[in-house]
């Protein structure tokens, strides 16, 4: 079984080492499948870890005499597990974790009343976030489980079942046995609230019991009743059912995404059977698709490539808990998404981005969209000058989850007229938005909404908090 824990170590850089053994072959083979093969992996931890902060993962797999010290980037942290993106590229991890697998395979098949195990998926440079298909009493979200029927459940915060709990060393040190099947899939998405606004989004990914999905527009607060609309993304039918927003994926102020639990149990039936068409639709297009580290080739350059060498296509972007995607056809821009931003404005934070993880398919989903269609090379450009002006307006970088306490005492003082954007900054940080909510309501693009914010706290107006 595998067992994980953390500690600060003597690796180069004085960086953290957070610690996954293996005692069981079976247990390896399994996460290797789940996690590992897609560069990712989620291990329990106590200790503060900052988002984006590089670690050392020691891989222990002691029936294969073996110990890997892999660096990686801390993706995700909340209740009591770390979610890290390993940074090998694919060929080279690859070839470190393919032996183990195959020797833990060996071993499994060996074992008395072994029976065959679930062949590993194709590696992929990323870290996917997963929903799985739960057990009644655990909703998984992004790798993690959370009790559905209160404090008294055994199910951990990291995605595991304790077994046993060693008697000596480390306490954070236990020993797990992996819950659900996991599968991943974007697809298109609507989400109706109960003002009946249809919002649109895309999974992270799938399963009977619930979704992960990147939302555009407003935050759906946690315990919001919902209908969520999934659609075929070959077909284009939709299935919609009631759901519960159940979770929030968070760090630094910026909600990633949002975990919805399906409500209803009379159409479970339906539910597994479009499901398992949509996983089965999706893992097509994604076995050929083209996938790997951001940073090798930049946002700007993969978009012109992407869009040169093919007539359509999807291309996603994940960075940290947030995920952006770009549709194209036909040399057009369809879609350009990042969280609740759309169109130029969220190119060019997509663009923005230096590392992560991208995947493009040569694929479009039937999805409706209001977003005028604009040449794609021209709205690369225009993200690109956003970017030049952002470069030269952008102030001081405040905490995307700060938010903004209004001096109201000195509102009435005379001075300066407000401009349009600063007074827009004065009414959201009265309503209690935080300064990300306020970048992604307000239409101006980011640069100049800080300006306007360093403006504002210059003149004695607002104050961070």
């Amino acid at each position: 079984m595998p067992v994980t824990s953390d500690s600060r170590g003597e690796a180069a850089g004085n960086r953290r080492r957070l610690h996954l053994a293996f005692e069981d072959p079976k247990a390896f083979v399994a996460e290797y499948a789940r996690n590992l093969a897609r560069g990712g992996a989620m291990i329990a931890s106590d200790t503060p870890c900052e988002p984006r902060e590089i670690v050392d993962v020691v891989v222990e797999v002691p029936f294969a005499s073996a110990k890997l010290v892999l660096a990686a980037e801390v993706v995700h942290v909340g209740g009591g597990s770390v979610a890290v993106q390993l940074l090998d590229p694919a060929p080279a991890l690859r070839e470190r974790l393919e032996p183990l697998r195959e020797r833990a395979e060996q071993l499994a098949a060996a074992a008395p009343g072994a029976t065959s195990s679930r062949p590993a998926p194709r590696s992929a440079v990323e870290a996917d976030a997963f929903l799985g298909d739960a057990d009644d009493d655990a909703l998984h979200f992004d790798g993690e489980a959370f009790d559905l029927d209160g404090p008294e459940s055994e199910v951990q915060p990291n995605g595991f079942e304790t077994t046993s709990q060693t008697e000596e060393g480390d306490p954070n040190e236990r020993t797990y046995r992996a819950r659900a099947e996991r599968a991943p899939a974007r697809v298109a998405a609507k989400v109706r609230g109960p003002t009946g606004k249809a919002l649109r989004a895309r999974t992270r990914d799938v399963s009977a019991t619930g979704l992960l999905l990147t939302v555009e527009g407003e935050e759906l607060p946690v315990g919001r009743e919902v209908q969520v609309s999934i659609v075929h993304p070959t077909s284009g039918e939709q299935l919609t059912v009631p759901a519960k927003v159940v979770r929030h994926l968070e760090a630094g102020g910026v909600v990633g995404a949002v975990a919805v639990e399906i409500q209803s149990k009379a159409l479970t039936q339906q539910v597994q059977s479009f499901v398992s068409e949509v996983q089965e639709a999706d893992a097509k297009h994604r076995s050929a698709g083209i996938r790997g580290p951001l940073e090798e080739l930049g946002g700007a350059s993969l978009l012109q490539m992407f869009a040169a060498l093919s007539k359509r296509g999807t291309l996603t972007v994940s960075h940290g808990v947030e995920e952006g995607v770009v549709v194209f056809e036909d040399g057009m821009l369809r879609i350009a998404q990042v969280g609740a931003v759309t169109g130029t404005k969220a190119l060019a934070r997509l663009l923005a981005w230096r590392d992560g993880f991208f995947e493009f398919r040569s694929h479009v989903d039937p999805v409706e969209s209001d977003e005028p269609a604009q040449p794609m090379e021209g709205a690369i450009l225009e993200a690109l000058r956003i970017l030049d002006e952002d470069m030269r307006l952008a102030g001081p970088l405040l905490s995307p989850g700060a938010k903004l306490e209004v001096e109201r005492s000195k509102l009435a003082a005379t001075g300066p007229p407000l401009g349009k954007t600063e007074q827009a900054v004065l009414e959201l940080a009265t309503a209690g938005f935080t300064v990300r909510r306020i970048l992604d309501v307000i239409p101006e693009n980011d640069a100049a909404i800080r300006s306007a914010i360093v403006a504002l706290i210059e003149r004695g107006l607002v104050r961070a908090s």
